[in-house]
């Protein structure tokens, strides 16, 4: 099965303003569901997909799209790779982990909110 990409991700815009010398953008962000997680994250469209020109420095994203999988998300800023966290052992109470390559999250949409320029 393959991994998913960047093309697996869209980007919604709703609304962007300029605060602080800083852009910031709030919108959603929908990822397919068809494919697995790949080794350190979903990788992210280019920066101007979230109305940035050079750079985002902050994503943050909130939400479970409605699914039963939950997970906590991270941005790996270096990357540009938007990674998936989630609770490995619920019953003992286990530590967040990344996603696992055999896991497929399916399809959600959830909200973001990023800073940059």
């Amino acid at each position: 099965m393959a991994a998913l990409d960047s093309a697996d991700v869209t980007i919604v815009v709703q609304d962007r303003w300029i605060a602080d010398a800083k852009r910031h953008v709030r919108g959603t962000l929908a990822i397919a569901g068809v494919d697995t997680y790949p080794t350190g994250g979903i990788p992210l469209p280019v920066n101007s997909a979230f109305g940035f020109y050079r750079q985002m420095d902050v994503l943050q994203v909130t939400g479970s799209g409605g699914n039963t999988t939950e997970y906590v998300y991270g941005y790996d800023r270096v990357n540009r790779k938007l990674q998936l966290f989630e609770e490995e052992a619920a019953a003992a109470g286990g530590p967040l982990l990344e996603a696992d390559t055999s896991e497929v999250p399916g399809a959600r949409t959830v909200n973001f909110y990023a800073i940059g320029w």
